[in-house]
């Protein structure tokens, strides 16, 4: 896996196109790079880096009543006795 670039003057380099179409990056577009330990990651346009950060504060106020594994069972066991009804 991987693909190698050459680094070019004032360290240009040409993503490869199957790459660029994969990630969804176009001319124009910007993309982040970063380095992690000692490896250089480009993250292409629109990625968001911990999805977890966009969904803070989403579910605010919201109450949970019974403990999220009750809720949960009581769901799945509903859906089941609905499939099962429709199959009869």
């Amino acid at each position: 896996m991987g693909e190698q670039a050459k680094v070019l003057q004032k360290g240009k380099i040409t993503i490869p196109t199957d790459i660029r179409q994969k990630l969804g990056i176009s001319e124009g577009d910007y993309v982040k790079l970063e380095i992690i330990g000692n490896k250089l990651m480009l993250f292409p346009p629109n990625t968001v880096p911990n999805p977890t950060e966009l969904l803070s504060g989403l579910a605010e106020g919201v109450q949970v009543k019974e403990p999220v594994k009750q809720e949960l069972k009581k769901a799945t066991a509903a859906r089941m006795k609905r499939k099962a009804s429709r199959s009869m």
